[in-house]
C-alpha cells in the first residue's frame, strides 16, 4: 500500500533530482524511494555494526546456524 505526503527541498536538491530522474529514466518518486530506502539500509547496518562493536549485537555460531536450521 503506498500514501501520499508531501515534502519541502532545497531547489537545488530538486534540480538534481529532476536531472537524475530524467537521465535514469525513472520517476522523481521512484528516485526518492530508493534513495529513501537506501538510507535505512544503511543505517540499519550501521546500527549492527555498532551493537557489535559495544558488544550488545546477539550473534550466532555457523554450529548454531545449521542446528536451528536442522542440517
Amino acid at each position: 500500500m503506498t500514501k501520499k505526503i508531501t515534502i519541502t527541498l532545497e531547489e537545488n536538491l530538486i534540480d538534481e533530482l529532476s536531472t537524475l530522474a530524467m537521465e535514469s529514466g525513472k520517476k522523481k518518486t521512484q528516485v526518492i524511494r530508493e534513495a529513501l530506502q537506501d538510507y535505512f539500509d544503511t543505517q540499519a547496518v550501521t546500527k549492527s555494526v555498532q551493537e557489535y562493536k559495544m558488544g550488545t549485537l546477539k550473534t550466532i555460531s555457523h554450529a548454531g546456524v545449521k542446528a536451528a536450521l536442522g542440517v
